[in-house]
């Protein structure tokens, strides 16, 4: 299955809707959508399902350029994300991990969990490891300026206030919001061939 959940979430907190009472709420129905989407898998004949979690979105430029005056140093850990933001992303998860472990299935179907979260975050805390540069970790390749190269949502449109990195490898963040190809394919192999799937997808 393809991420869900982050549209749902992606908007109303652009739109500077109330976390307290529209968009934490929003986590029941979302994770109902996506059981609903698992079963309806199930009934075509699926047999292995692998379900992503969201990413932290608390170390999104987006979300960073976003928030950063309405944050105070407290908000932020040690990594320089908003670590309230990157609860409610662990809150999303823990529902979702829930959900997974008590839907009814035939013993032939497996469902896996992939946690984009802590693969996302792994690459964040430790990018050199991984290829990528400290300094642009939470700053986006492909934007309009600011702290996070992600001054508005549509920066990266390819007009005259785009700005564009040299080597979009060396970032996370593509545009702000997505990651680039080499994050992705980090993502992708971290969640085909462990650690970052439950169970594996590919037991060794």
């Amino acid at each position: 299955m393809g991420e869900v959940g982050g549209n749902d979430y992606n908007h109303p907190f652009f739109q500077n809707r109330s976390f307290t009472n529209e968009i934490k709420p929003l986590v029941p129905k979302v994770i109902a959508k996506i059981e609903n989407a698992i079963k309806a898998l199930i009934d075509l004949g699926a047999k292995k399902i692998v379900v992503p979690g969201n990413f932290p979105i608390g170390c999104i430029p987006r979300y960073l350029a976003i928030f950063q005056s309405k944050s105070s140093s407290k908000d932020y850990d040690a990594f320089r994300c908003i670590k309230w933001l990157n609860d409610f992303s662990e809150y999303h998860n823990r529902e979702l991990k829930r959900m997974l472990h008590r839907i009814p299935r035939d013993p032939t179907v497996i469902i896996l969990y992939g946690d984009y979260y802590n693969t996302a975050i792994e690459i964040t805390r430790h990018p050199l490891i991984h290829g990528f540069k400290k300094e642009t970790v939470l700053v986006a390749c492909c934007g309009d300026g600011g702290p996070y190269n992600s001054n508005s949502l549509f920066g990266c449109s390819g007009g005259p206030s785009t700005n564009l990195c040299s080597d979009p490898s060396t970032h996370i963040s593509w545009d702000g919001l997505h990651l680039t190809e080499a994050a992705y394919k980090f993502v992708a192999h971290h969640i085909l061939h462990g650690p970052f799937a439950e169970p594996s997808i590919y037991p060794k």
